[in-house]
């Protein structure tokens, strides 16, 4: 019961639009689904917010932080 609970916790931290870009869902590798990708991917957020706070869905918002992802080590698939 535990583990199913802790499941969809995740899956809820994963979907949440605070830490990614509005209708930017990055997939990675299912080794990554970790706290510290989602960390990581809350920091590149942040990065992305503070250079483009009008325009997060802007295609170079988009691509700074799947770069910003890339930067910290990890594969993206897609």
């Amino acid at each position: 019961m535990f583990v199913a609970a802790l499941i969809a916790l995740q899956g809820c931290a994963v979907n949440s639009t605070s830490s990614q870009v509005p209708g930017y869902n990055p997939v990675t590798e299912p080794a990554n689904d970790t706290p510290q990708f989602r960390m990581d991917q809350q920091a590149c957020w942040h990065e992305v917010e503070k250079a483009w706070p009008q325009a997060q869905q802007n295609n170079a918002a988009v691509i700074q932080f799947r770069q910003c992802l890339l930067n910290k080590g990890y594969r993206l698939l897609s």
